[in-house]
């Protein structure tokens, strides 16, 4: 079973996107520089098959990024109603949220909080609204704990 970090949940955001706004700056740079190099010498007419593939991978990689973008928000969102949930586990344990780890990273019915005096489940009721802390002891546990 994995469990994760008050502190992976709050850090996830992607490193990947930042080489993708690069690879997107790249592109951008490299296209305008051959489409003003192709609209110089017109009698060249590498350049402008150049340009019409650089910008033809420019279109996809914008196209990549906007879908991954508006992925990350929803997950982010996800992971705000997570992260509001151990916050307010945690004050009714009356430890820190950092001390705390939780088995998904998105919110569901079937919360385990691992805190540091045992683990517990969150039992909702039948619309989601509110949810009661049990204790409970898990039997031959194989715990992974995602820290970073």
């Amino acid at each position: 079973m994995t469990f994760y970090t008050y502190h992976y949940l709050t850090t996830q955001h992607s490193t990947w996107q930042y080489l993708r706004i690069a690879l997107l700056i790249a592109l951008l740079v490299a296209f305008m520089g051959l489409f003003f190099y192709y609209l110089r010498h017109r009698w060249n007419v590498k350049y402008k098959d150049l340009s019409i593939i650089t910008g033809t991978l420019l279109l996809l990689v914008l196209g990549l990024q906007i879908n991954s973008l508006v992925s990350l928000r929803s997950a982010s969102e996800q992971t705000g109603e997570i992260t509001g949930i151990v916050t307010n586990v945690a004050q009714q344990l009356r430890v820190s949220p950092k001390k705390l780890a939780v088995n998904a990273t998105t919110s569901n019915t079937n919360l385990l909080i691992k805190a540091p005096d045992g683990y517990y489940r969150l039992d909702y009721n039948s619309d989601n609204s509110a949810y009661l802390i049990e204790k409970v002891t898990l039997h031959q546990p194989k715990i992974k704990l995602v820290k970073e």
